[in-house]
């Protein structure tokens, strides 16, 4: 049972930055929706245009 949980916790570790940097784009378009939703929908434009790009980058060092 412990064996589970410190993989568990190696897995969650090992994305940690990943699943942070989503969160803090989720914060965010949720604050622009806050304030607007012309703001809210710019925003959603620019994070997947940020996601986009990084996925890229990300894919093009893999190979």
């Amino acid at each position: 049972m412990v064996y589970l949980i410190t993989n568990i916790f190696k897995f969650i570790w090992k994305y940690f930055d990943v699943i942070c940097f989503l969160a803090a784009i989720i914060f965010a378009v949720w604050g622009f929706f806050l304030l607007s939703f012309t703001a809210g929908i710019f925003s959603v434009a620019v994070s997947l245009v940020v996601l986009g790009f990084l996925v890229e980058r990300i894919a093009s060092t893999l190979q």
